[in-house]
């Protein structure tokens, strides 16, 4: 089969590496050897760690076009309306698409899976939600029995590599980030990461996935981790909980609360142990019950690993009638109507606070007292909630959900 590549950075040459390191296994699985016919760059003259020799090196994407010999398409290059509008031209021709842009896809599926389907293509995107771990294929085959009820996980190594280093190292977070960006986890501009965005926009595509609802990723909060304090992550590490930058969904008959924020989790929760730039997923289904994957969520040979699982499995159901996933109902996304329990730090002494919480019917644990006053919440409802949020006697300095009863 020939195979067209529309990108050559880190991702794409890991994907000329896996095809060659693994090219006897692939071509007995697909039946036939893969061909790269053709790469769109936008350099060509630039140099790369990949021998492309006799391959249709272009910077000219009407080259492509053109072409009647692409059996399939990776894409790995970004972009968002440009992209989209690529990726249905080869869709319309009935070409193959698998494609590793998270931030396209989470906006624009719908319209690209409906092109696909009109013209018996498939669209697979593995590689667009963390990295190497297999998590799509896991909710719309391994776990297709299940009526799925909550998806949570730690979708972003830059974030989690921050965080762990803040709770094991007790590094603040101006040199988390740093040493992060010295290792190249960190982008020089790191606020699609710390800003919560990477990771909204791969649980938009999960829950798109486990819930069959359409989901307008302009209705997902989200929380990043710019404002965490390291005193709020050793004040509550004395009481076993560990900070995770989650994002999580949860469906129910009044519709998706779906939600990306910093999360107090008890150290024995099973995303607790995840360190450093690896993630890992959770999926509550009503047969399986709990059910968690892990592996690393970024890397130019580890996100191609699933780039080229997901071109092998295209191939091996060439010609049979499989549908892509569109689904034809809009999720209501809502705040989430559960009682949680809260960390939360007041710009307040305990006793000034006493009465108020009272007040309030909030039942509470002091973690801190001085000046400032951190307490743990029993489990309290949404309109709570929006109450201690609002009051202006009692400014509230950090606030986090803490997952658990």
């Amino acid at each position: 089969m020939n195979l067209a590549i529309l990108g050559m950075g880190t991702v794409g040459c890991g994907v000329v590496e896996v095809l060659l390191m693994n090219k006897s296994k692939i071509s007995g699985l697909m039946g036939e050897d893969v061909t790269i016919s053709h790469v769109f760059v936008n350099n060509i003259d630039k140099e790369r760690d990949v021998d492309l020799t006799d391959v249709k090196l272009t910077d000219d994407i009407t080259d492509l076009y053109g072409a009647d010999d692409i059996d399939a398409v990776i894409e790995v290059m970004g972009g968002m309306e440009d992209t989209r509008d690529i990726l249905k031209k080869f869709l319309e021709k009935g070409i193959h698409v698998i494609s590793a842009n998270k931030d396209m896809l989470a906006k624009y599926i719908d319209e690209l899976t409906e092109v696909a389907n009109e013209n018996d293509a498939r669209l697979l995107y593995e590689a667009s939600v963390a990295g190497g771990i297999p998590i799509l294929h896991a909710i719309e085959h391994g776990l297709n029995a299940n009526e799925i009820h909550k998806v949570m996980g730690i979708l972003n190594g830059t974030t989690n590599y921050i965080l762990t280093k803040m709770t094991n190292d007790g590094w603040d977070y101006e040199k988390a980030l740093k040493e992060s960006q010295d290792k190249g986890f960190a982008e020089a501009d790191p606020t699609n990461d710390v800003g919560g965005f990477d990771a909204q926009r791969k649980i938009v595509l999960l829950s798109r996935l486990a819930y069959d609802r359409k989901v307008d990723i302009d209705e997902v909060p989200v929380t990043g981790i710019n404002n965490v304090e390291l005193k709020d992550i050793e004040t509550a590490k004395k009481e076993g909980l560990i900070l995770k930058l989650v994002g999580k969904s949860e469906f129910d008959d009044q519709g998706l609360s779906v939600e990306v924020a910093p999360v107090f989790l008890p150290s024995d929760h099973q995303l607790s142990s995840v360190g450093y730039e690896k993630n890992a997923v959770y999926v509550n289904g009503n047969a399986v019950g709990e059910t968690m994957f892990y592996g690393p969520g970024a890397g130019g040979k580890e996100t191609a690993s699933a780039v080229v699982s997901d071109l092998i499995n295209c191939w091996r159901n060439a010609g049979r009638k499989q549908f892509n996933l569109t689904p034809q109902q809009t999720a209501s996304v809502k705040p989430s109507q559960s009682n949680h329990k809260y960390f939360i730090r007041f710009a307040a002494e305990a006793d000034a606070l006493e009465k108020h919480l009272a007040g309030l019917k909030v039942e509470y644990s002091v973690l801190d007292s001085g000046a400032e006053t951190t307490v743990i919440t029993s489990p309290i409802d949404p309109d709570q909630l929006e109450q201690l949020k609002q009051d202006q006697n009692f400014d509230i300095e950090a606030i986090y959900q803490v997952e658990g009863d």
